[in-house]
């Protein structure tokens, strides 16, 4: 497990870091304003797949390498090769299998904002929990000035984020944005400072980390259902209704409540285990 940086000099690939209950997942292709890879795609559906697999992990959070982007999208270098069909197949799986697997994570997860936020780098935000942005921070979702056909599912959920006008704003004009027009649009949660940016943030992870992680996943569990109810979908929406009971039962029976109790009588912190 390699710790995550603030350098500009890393080699590129998926970083992770597991400290006090939080994972980091960490971006890193600093000379390409961390794009993402194929094969970036695919290390960092492993990464979170394995950090929502972890007892340990109670709260994630996502983040670029270097100073300069959180991520500014899709490799553009790998494009001219998606016209061979192999090519694209491989391409449009792992983007898939990525953006599934983020849609599934069991706990919250904190999107780390600086910088370039373009494209693929907008979608993998959009399925954050939370969007924290610096100052500096430009995001866009640039597909119409590419020719690219954005994938029916993150059109969801930007338009379930911002609103359909505020969607179209951001698909037909392909126009950037700062960090305080996003905020405005609900595009994200909160702008703070370059400097106050990593501290605001561990904070956020550090509350959540400190609470019921059974608690906390009922809670994201529910949250889902009530998405998926909005979404219309019968089958995906019964399904998330009762993975959210289920966790919602296992709160009840929990030694975690035991121990949420007896420390609310006894005036102290609650030391939870997850069990």
């Amino acid at each position: 497990m390699t710790a995550v940086t603030d350098s500009d000099t890393e080699p590129s690939g998926i970083r992770t870091e597991v400290r006090d209950a939080i994972g980091a997942v960490e971006i890193g292709n600093p000379a390409r304003h961390n794009a993402l890879s194929v094969e970036m795609m695919v290390d960092l559906t492993v990464a979170l797949r394995e950090l929502d697999d972890n007892p340990d992990v109670r709260v994630i959070i996502l983040r670029g390498a270097g100073r300069e982007a959180f991520v500014s999208g899709a490799d553009i270098r790998e494009f001219p090769g998606r016209a061979d069909h192999g090519i694209r197949q491989a391409a449009d799986a792992a983007a898939n299998a990525l953006f599934t697997q983020l849609s599934v994570i069991s706990v919250p997860i904190i999107a780390r904002i600086h910088g370039y936020c373009l494209g693929a780098g907008m979608a993998l935000a959009l399925g954050a929990d939370f969007r924290y942005a610096d100052t500096r921070s430009v995001l866009s979702i640039p597909a119409a000035r590419l020719g690219v056909g954005y994938p029916l599912d993150l059109t969801a959920a930007l338009v379930q984020t911002v609103g359909p006008s505020a969607a179209g704003d951001l698909l037909y004009t392909g126009r950037r944005i700062g960090a305080e027009a996003a905020r405005a649009m609900g595009l994200v949660d909160r702008v703070v400072e370059p400097g106050d940016l990593g501290k605001v943030v561990d904070e956020l992870a550090t509350t959540i980390a400190a609470n019921a992680p059974l608690a906390v996943r009922a809670a994201k569990a529910s949250i889902t259902a009530v998405r998926r109810l909005s979404e219309g979908d019968r089958a995906t929406s019964r399904a998330a209704r009762l993975n959210a009971a289920e966790a919602i039962t296992l709160c009840g029976t929990s030694q975690d409540l035991q121990e949420g109790t007896r420390a609310f009588l006894e005036k102290r912190p609650p030391r939870f285990k997850g069990c």
